[in-house]
């Protein structure tokens, strides 16, 4: 196969020589805080941005995570404001209970129990400080310069859009995937182009007329919008780099070419089964005598009923080999090893690392898609990022493209902001 050449790594200057720059020290952003969710495909977008921007060496990492045990978790799916909510007016009620009944049944309401007892209810939260953040963006603006805030997740919203109002001289707030309503409550929103399909005329035919008025978002893009084609991440030219040399001594002497396989788990807007693994795994078996060599990866969320397919099908072949989830994770090896790579097509953000090193990129069950999803995988298609994976191909063939670089260029619109406003943005 011919070597297929890396992408650039992204430029940070602004463009703009250090003798023509605005301002003093406290106009140039050295520092980052990033509000996740607790999920890695989440914080791995905020993490990738912030390497983008040069500010990996000095960020901090607040977490809000959901409720768990009880009515929480039966409401698992509602924002955490409304877990709050919730928390409030049961303690009320459990006071007001107490104060009614009177000592003589005081044994009985003592034993209900407190929401915040163990690592359930409230107690199992983890809420990033507003109140903190804010007090450390005034008062070390005039020493250390501006803070720039990158969240995503919807349960980092309100944190994120509370410390944009509070301090706004001092912070340019960054919300990764779209938030639904409110756009103007942060200076910048970065997500995915599929996310305004549902303003499509063919998603508007696949909506009932009454419900229209309720699909999100409800309007275009605003000029503080940037629009992507797939997820952000942690891939980049150096990550690949420094992943080359670190897994050197595992991968170097598999048998080319390497084929990726790397499977996710079904999503309401495509879903799949033992099926679909059982598809996969023909394909994979007629395409073999191409290959040199098989890494499978599974995901903590792939279904056990897909998972059995693939052991049943693959487990024993002597060209294959499927990783069993104990660390250390060989996903940032597979990335800079690997020939080419078949994904499944549920996952944006797996599609979107394999997409960024240029290396052929092969999506199974891409029919089992639809809405904003199916709209993610027509977008890569016609780019001629992705093809579909039909058992019939040569792993060998080698064939590239333009790699995604979303992150770059999403770090690229931020820079553009930052002098708009005065500021710039050094490491």
């Amino acid at each position: 196969m011919r070597p297929i050449l890396l992408p650039d790594p992204p430029s940070l200057s602004t463009g703009v020589p250090d003798i023509f720059e605005q301002g003093g020290s406290h106009n140039v952003v050295r520092r980052a805080v990033v509000i996740g969710n607790g999920f890695p495909g989440s914080e791995n977008q905020c993490i990738g941005l912030v390497r983008a921007l040069g500010l990996s060496d000095n960020h901090l990492l607040y977490r809000v995570t959901r409720p768990k045990g009880g009515l929480n978790e039966w409401l698992h799916w509602l924002p955490v404001g409304f877990h709050k909510k919730l928390d409030f007016i049961l303690r009320h009620i459990y006071l007001y209970s107490r104060l009614m009944l009177g000592s003589k049944q005081s044994k009985y309401t003592s034993s209900v129990p407190s929401e915040n007892g163990g690592n359930v209810g409230l107690a199992s939260i983890l809420e990033a400080d507003v109140k903190g953040i804010v007090n450390l963006a005034r008062q070390t603006y005039e020493k250390d310069g501006p803070l720039i805030v990158i969240a995503c997740g919807r349960d980092t919203i309100s944190i994120a859009s509370s410390i944009r109002r509070l301090a706004s001289e001092n912070v340019f707030v960054v919300q990764i995937q779209h938030p639904r309503s409110h756009l103007n409550r942060f200076d910048m929103v970065i997500t995915p182009r599929h996310d305004y399909y549902p303003l499509t005329l063919e998603a508007q035919e696949q909506v009932p007329r009454f419900m229209r008025s309720w699909i999100t978002p409800r309007e275009p893009p605003q000029d503080h919008v940037v629009l992507t084609t797939g997820a952000l991440h942690q891939i980049d030219y150096a990550s690949l780099r420094k992943a080359a040399s670190a897994w050197h001594d595992e991968f170097a002497a598999l048998p080319k070419p390497l084929v990726v396989v790397n499977i996710g788990w079904p999503r309401s807007n495509c879903r799949y089964g033992a099926d679909l693994a059982k598809q996969l795994t023909d394909s994979l078996l007629n395409v073999l005598a191409t290959c040199g060599s098989v890494r499978i990866t599974l995901s903590y969320k792939t279904p056990a009923k897909v998972s059995r397919v693939i052991f049943k099908e693959l487990g024993d072949n002597p060209k294959v080999y499927i990783w069993n989830g104990q660390e250390p994770n060989p996903n940032m090896g597979h990335l800079a090893w690997g020939d080419a790579f078949v994904v499944t097509a549920d996952s944006v953000s797996l599609i979107s690392e394999a997409c960024s090193t240029g290396k052929p990129v092969y999506v199974v069950g891409a029919d089992h898609c639809k809405w904003k999803i199916a709209e993610f995988q027509k977008s890569l298609r016609e780019r001629g990022v992705v093809r579909s994976f039909t058992g019939f191909e040569d792993m060998s063939e080698s064939w590239s493209y333009p790699p995604l670089n979303d992150t770059a260029e999403a770090a690229t619109r931020i820079r553009r902001e930052l002098a708009a406003r005065g500021w710039s943005l050094r490491s």
